[in-house]
């Protein structure tokens, strides 16, 4: 299981370098807010979709 949770890591850290804190940035538009949003369920399908694979790796072959 600590693989399964080192992926987790890796795909949170990559999430958190795509989409920078709004301070650093105070003149964002609207859509820049809904394009961050968009890419931000993009990323969290995709993590889920990667936790699920794992489990059923670690299931089938005890990761």
């Amino acid at each position: 299981m600590l693989t399964h949770r080192y992926i987790q890591a890796v795909l949170a850290r990559d999430l958190a370098d795509d989409i920078k804190p709004a301070d650093s940035a105070p003149e964002i538009t609207a859509a820049e807010i809904s394009e961050r949003a968009a890419r931000a369920e993009q990323h969290r399908e995709r993590t889920e979709q990667l936790s699920f694979r794992f489990v059923d790796l670690d299931r089938r072959f005890g990761i």
